[in-house]
């Protein structure tokens, strides 16, 4: 059969192809396009059946760098997610042998894990920098993590299956050690210098997180997606109508995912704002999870405790955030130094502005627990 495929790599088109057909049941290929907008992963959708009755899916190349626990990690919280309602998540197709993952091997590189997925449709006019969502769309995204974690409240991991990175407080520890090494890199681009400046002041804020940590004992702890941004969902009709890209989810704090996802959603990335965070927005997202929590009758809305502790761990977020902006920049070669110059900047400038707006925050988050 002839294959329409706007792969230009002529190899990858026929790998692609052996792999759909020979390990999956879901009928010949007929058409492949690769998906761009990642940083970590390659994505495909791929047409598979005879023509005129063909399905679209959606194929993963996983990052080099995964392991094969945090795969079946990944895996296994998605059926469980699924088998407990969350149906807008997008379902991993079993292979003939009924695994869930497919692994092929080249001589003298490291392994390459892929995994075959149903496709989920919807607009995408969102990512991770561009958030001027809706209210409408605000809503719906609060909604869906308050669903996420409410299905995901009784996952117990598989044996052998987890994320390799540590927990969010664990993985924090890290920090300063890693940035240090950054430093020792630094040049004088303007990346560096723009590093090199706010270290002392990073590392004043790394601190300060650490020792909010004894405050987080007993928090109510479930699978988080731990990179839940605008660029993440798929919309149609002001709603959010599929959630995606669970390969980094891990068991942690729900107040981190919580935290993370005001990070992302509220950030305000241009004009005289920029380095901000929208507090309306933020308002409005910690009504409507704590609204969505008490429907759900499953998961309590954040308790006070989480509340008293949700202000640091934004900082906390903000600094994982930072830290995959340096890693990328310093660990990747021939980054654009201008475009992860906006990135860079953005965290830090959000890192002093958590600090300055402290009571501002405070009065916020009290009140969106007030009016719900």
């Amino acid at each position: 059969m002839n294959i329409q495929s706007d792969l230009k790599d002529k190899q990858l088109t026929t790998q692609i192809q052996d792999i759909v057909e020979k390990q999956y049941d879901v009928g010949p290929l007929t058409r492949i396009r690769e998906i761009f907008g990642g940083f970590i992963n390659r994505s495909y959708a791929v047409w598979m059946g005879q023509q005129g009755q063909s399905k679209k899916y959606f194929i993963r190349e996983y990052n080099p760098g995964i392991a094969e626990s945090e795969i079946r990690f990944e895996h296994a919280l998605l059926n469980h997610l699924r088998q407990n309602g969350l149906d807008i998540i997008s379902g991993v197709i079993p292979c003939r042998d009924g695994s869930t993952f497919v692994k092929t091997s080249v001589q003298g590189r490291k392994a390459t894990y892929w995994g075959l997925f149903e496709f989920l449709e919807g607009d995408d006019p969102y990512t991770w920098v561009k958030t001027d969502l809706t209210d409408a769309e605000f809503i719906s995204s609060a909604n869906i993590l308050a669903q996420l974690h409410h299905a995901g409240r009784d996952f117990i991991k598989p044996k052998g299956a987890d994320r390799a990175q540590l927990r969010i407080m664990e993985f924090i520890l890290t920090f300063k050690s890693t940035f240090s090494g950054y430093a020792l890199q630094a040049g004088d681009r303007r990346c560096d210098r723009l590093f090199k400046v706010n270290r002392d002041r990073i590392f004043s804020v790394i601190d300060s997180c650490i020792t909010a940590d004894k405050n987080y004992a007993g928090m109510l702890e479930v699978p988080v997606h731990c990179d839940y941004h605008p660029g993440n969902l798929k919309y149609k009709n002001e709603k959010g109508v599929g959630i995606f890209d669970f390969d980094w989810s891990k068991i942690d704090y729900r107040v981190f995912d919580v935290a993370l996802r005001l990070v992302y959603f509220t950030s305000e990335w241009s004009g005289a704002a920029a380095g901000s965070l929208r507090m309306d927005k933020f308002a409005l997202f910690l009504k409507s999870y704590n609204e969505q929590c008490t429907r759900l009758d499953g998961i309590e809305p954040l308790t006070q405790k989480e509340q008293e502790n949700l202000l640091p761990m934004l900082a906390v977020g903000n600094l994982y955030v930072l830290n995959w902006d340096l890693m990328d920049f310093y660990e990747t070669g021939d980054l654009d130094d201008d475009e992860y110059y906006t990135y860079i900047e953005h965290n830090i400038l959000l890192m002093h502005w958590i600090e300055a707006q402290f009571a501002d925050i405070s009065q916020v988050i009290q009140k969106a627990h007030t009016d719900t």
